[in-house]
């Protein structure tokens, strides 16, 4: 678990973990899997189980911060 807010590849945080693309986004996600035949990393929206994103492993995320 990441205790401070701040931006790190996604590649580097730990599965389970939320995420935003940007410090002020107002969607949240969830770090999943990495799908090898898209070579990108699932990422779940946390309001929406159905709608996630694929994003490369070197895409700059923000960890760390509550909600």
């Amino acid at each position: 678990m990441i205790d401070t807010i701040q931006q790190m590849p996604l590649k580097d945080v730990p599965r389970g973990e939320f995420l935003r693309r940007k410090l002020d986004a107002k969607k949240t996600y969830t770090r999943g899997e990495y799908d090898r035949s898209y070579k990108r990393y699932r990422c779940d929206d946390w309001d929406d189980i159905s709608r996630d994103i694929m994003l490369k492993g070197s895409q700059l995320v923000w960890v760390g911060f509550e909600f």
